[in-house]
């Protein structure tokens, strides 16, 4: 079968500079790219993108070819990678978990071995850390979570507030919900 559309992953690391995000979008938008997906954090000095791409074989094909160039005139470091359309493995529930924890190394490791090991996927992570008004260093993670209809959720619940409750992460787990049509 065909695609009818190609994916494209960027992901561009350097200096926090203004243009940078202006400049690769409209590079996707001159070569007739739809941009699906994207990330961009500001980390210390730095700026790191993620975007997700989709268009026809010469859309991609052209932004590919324009990689180098943005890289060398925005002072980046550039990687991308050709991707396919995500296939459908049976039905999901998509849950946001949140833990804020007092920070401490493999927080996010500890719990993303939890989580596989119950048979759950991973979808997106946003981790930070912070400091409290008495000087407490802490850790907030976010992760999206695709739940399989075979896992029973009420279980998945209870294991993994035990679980919380057993390492003093406070936590909670709910379903996604949908943006609201405005």
């Amino acid at each position: 079968m065909i695609p009818i559309h190609n994916y494209l992953i960027i992901s561009a690391i350097g200096s926090n500079r203004p243009e940078t995000t202006q400049e690769l979008t409209r590079a996707c938008l001159q070569f007739g790219c739809n941009l699906l997906n994207s990330k961009i954090t500001v980390l210390g000095q730095e700026l790191a993108i993620t975007l997700f791409l989709a268009g026809n074989w010469g859309a991609i094909a052209k932004m590919e070819a324009s990689l180098p160039t943005l890289e060398q005139r925005l002072g980046l470091n550039i990687q991308s990678k050709r991707s396919h359309e995500v296939e459908n493995k049976g039905q999901l529930m998509a849950y946001t978990l949140q833990v804020v924890a007092i920070d401490r190394s493999g927080i996010l490791n500890e719990i993303a071995d939890f989580i596989q090991k119950q048979g759950i996927q991973i979808e997106e992570v946003s981790a930070h850390s912070y400091t409290t008004h008495t000087n407490t260093q802490m850790a907030s993670l976010h992760l999206k979570i695709n739940i399989p209809s075979s896992v029973h959720l009420a279980t998945f619940r209870e294991k993994f507030m035990s679980y919380c409750d057993d390492h003093n992460f406070d936590s909670f787990i709910e379903p996604l919900r949908s943006p609201a049509l405005t």
